[in-house]
């Protein structure tokens, strides 16, 4: 009769180890709320200047609104083991995305740093981490309106994060296949059509990314560099690499926080294209992260200067306040494009919070000279309710 309960208790034993050094979580953000949005064409419109107005319920103002499953296993010596499957959802219709926001499996040493392989975000995104007062959400509040390469996704990336040293923390990443089917210019032109779909390393838009980041005490440091290298187009049948320069883009930011009031800046540059934010890559189908057009442009010698200029500031204990401006200023051969003209984003936010899990937004941005194009405008009004889980 003691044999069975020895058993049992050596198994009851085990299962309580096994579950103290692999652990699965359950977590996610739900956001939803009204937005009242109304946009001008440009000045480029055949039919003129034309003026619409939309408003209706928007999910994923402040934060995408999202649920995910992640798991750590302790594998002893300083290792571990861990994944993330991380889905977008639509609070308006139910619908969700799939695991598009995030889907990796990865090894962590303390001692070596963390590789991850997947889809996730990109190291420049955790290098930009707090730079923008608005937390890449607020639609084209987002510094994304201005940098896309501080915000982005990538799939079918290998990534390396180093362990942090006095401070700074660095991450590389390679993708074999960013999935960036939002792409214009060269050689997009009468007699190519895309092969993306087809076998081959060079039939598909490749991408590099780095980010360094320092913190300590008040100081915030972060940079990004990105290139996205375009694929190769077929002509008759014929396959070949494209005559089209790889895109790249730069930008350095940081803030520093006097208790009182934080500032915030970031300045950089796209060199031969324009790479914007989340929505260059299509596998993101859902949103809350950016409202800005999204795409990879390959254009030699065109080239872009943006910068922002912001604040965040609490106000009394459950409340903030945050205001940002940025400008993108054509340059190189955009200087030559008809129409093109200084894009300018200025945006003030505003949160309560209700508790440590669900607080309550309102925010109000405005972009003149939308996407660079003259007389395109579009502003932004929107108020919201989100919960942490």
């Amino acid at each position: 009769m003691k044999r069975p309960v020895v058993i049992a208790t050596f198994l009851l034993s085990m299962a309580s180890t096994v579950s103290a050094q692999s652990t699965v979580t359950l977590y996610g953000v739900v956001d939803v709320g009204v937005l009242s949005q109304t946009k001008t064409s440009g000045n480029n419109d055949p039919k003129g200047n034309q003026t619409s107005n939309e408003t209706g319920m928007a999910s994923g103002q402040q934060s995408g609104s999202r649920w995910g499953l992640k798991g750590v296993e302790d594998l002893g010596n300083g290792f571990s083991a861990n994944f993330v499957y991380e889905s977008s959802v639509s609070v308006n219709t139910g619908t969700a995305s799939g695991f598009t926001r995030q889907s990796t499996l990865g090894l962590t040493s303390k001692s070596w740093g963390a590789i991850d392989l997947g889809r996730r975000l990109s190291p420049g995104t955790l290098a930009f981490d707090g730079v923008d007062p608005f937390g890449h959400g607020y639609g084209t509040a987002s510094l994304n309106s201005s940098m896309g390469a501080t915000f982005s996704r990538l799939s079918n990336m290998l990534m390396y994060t180093s362990p942090s040293m006095n401070g700074f923390i660095g991450s590389v990443g390679y993708s074999f296949d960013a999935d960036a089917k939002s792409i214009k210019g060269a050689p997009h032109s009468s007699g190519y059509s895309d092969v993306s779909d087809q076998y081959g390393s060079t039939t598909k838009t490749r991408a590099f990314n780095l980010g360094l980041r320092y913190a300590d005490g008040p100081i915030v440091i972060g940079f990004v560099y990105a290139q996205y290298m375009p694929a190769a187009w077929k002509t008759g049948n014929a396959i070949a690499v494209a005559d089209a320069p790889t895109a790249k883009q730069w930008n350095l930011g940081g803030t520093y926080d006097f208790k009182v009031v934080k500032v915030h800046a970031a300045y950089g540059q796209n060199i031969d294209g324009i790479i914007e934010g989340t929505s260059v890559l299509s596998s993101f189908t859902d949103g809350g992260d950016t409202d800005s057009a999204g795409g990879i442009l390959f254009k030699s010698g065109a080239r872009t200067s943006s910068w922002m200029l912001g604040f965040s500031a609490p106000v009394g204990a459950d409340n903030k306040v945050f205001f940002t401006w940025q400008q993108m200023m054509p340059g190189g051969t955009f200087r030559n494009t008809a129409y093109a003209s200084t894009q300018n984003v200025g945006s003030l936010g505003y949160t309560y919070n209700m508790s440590k899990r669900t607080n309550l937004y309102a925010y109000f941005s405005s972009m003149v000279n939308s996407g660079m194009l003259a007389g395109a405008k579009s502003n932004s009004l929107g108020v919201g309710v989100r919960h942490l889980f």
